[in-house]
């Protein structure tokens, strides 16, 4: 059964990345998602991108104006998508820049 079908909100862990690239990919239900950003032992800065797909291979920015998220200092930092009507989702760790940063992301579906 994919992930938030069958409750009102569901919450998955999508792991921690410590360099350039993508979390786990969680099968989707809904079209509003939340994602949970943590941050640790940030340099400079790091740039996210959360991402979308329909088939589980093409990947797409789910900012509408097609921007990443650049996060400047340690914390946790939530992000809310409303109707994003996507099969799966992930975030992407674009870029790090300074120090040895840990992104852990968790997922939440409605």
């Amino acid at each position: 059964m994919p992930f938030g079908y069958d409750s009102g909100f569901d919450t998955v862990s999508l792991g921690t990345l410590t360099g350039a690239g993508v979390t786990s990919t969680q099968t989707v239900t809904g079209a509003d998602m939340t994602f949970q950003v943590t941050v640790s032992s940030i340099g400079t800065n790091v740039v996210i991108r959360f991402e979308g797909s329909l088939d589980g291979t093409n990947f797409f920015n789910l900012s509408s104006a097609n921007v990443d998220t650049t996060i400047t200092a340690n914390g946790t930092y939530g992000y809310a998508l409303s109707g994003c009507p996507v099969q799966f989702a992930r975030l992407r760790l674009v870029s790090l820049s300074g120090g040895t940063p840990s992104v852990a992301t968790v997922l939440g579906v409605s």
